[in-house]
């Protein structure tokens, strides 16, 4: 079974975070909740209020994952990016050859800050692409020999998902997935 990280923060974008914990518990991949917050707690408020409870805190995760979720929204972006043990864990997925998700402004507030993207193709909320050298505004890139997948924001989360999906199971996974949410894939 597949094994995903996700990463929530105080003022992450509900959407971008919320759409992959479902869609890939759905898939059937194990789903593993991480809070970025102040003296180990577990519980943050998203950027539109929504209340989730983790299953732990960031500085608790050990072991490795299929791939790590980094979702945009402000103030959450900042927060990703100033957290050492968010940069320690993305830098190793990235030396362990497997996949950064991210979206918003995760992909240059996070992963392009911290020199996670190259000059893989990559997307973004527009306005935050600092630091992406190939920067395509496109709803979601995949970018599989690179391990990379990015979305432009809240509008694609649905999109980013099930790419994320697709490329820890199948692309039948992803379309069943999709179909059973009465969901037409755009990508």
């Amino acid at each position: 079974m597949a094994k995903a990280l996700l990463i929530y923060a105080n003022g992450s974008e509900d959407l971008e975070i919320t759409a992959p914990c479902d869609v890939l518990k759905r898939g059937g991949v194990q789903v593993t909740k991480a809070a970025i917050c102040e003296n180990h707690g577990k519980e943050v408020t998203l950027a539109h209020g929504t209340h989730v409870v983790c299953d732990c805190n960031i500085e608790d995760v050990t072991g490795a994952y299929d791939v790590i979720v980094v979702p945009g929204g402000l103030p959450g972006a900042n927060y990703c990016h100033d957290s050492a043990k968010l940069t320690a864990l993305l830098k190793e997925q990235k030396a362990q050859g497997r996949y950064l998700a991210a979206i918003c402004a995760a992909p240059g507030f996070v992963l392009a800050a911290h020199g996670l993207i190259g000059d893989e193709k990559a997307t973004g909320y527009p306005g935050c692409e600092s630091g992406i050298a190939n920067y395509t505004g496109a709803g979601v890139e995949v970018v599989a020999d690179a391990h990379l997948i990015t979305g432009k924001g809240p509008g694609y989360a649905l999109d980013f998902a099930l790419a994320i999906l697709e490329v820890l199971t199948s692309r039948q996974t992803a379309d069943q997935v999709a179909a059973g949410m009465l969901y037409e894939r755009r990508v």
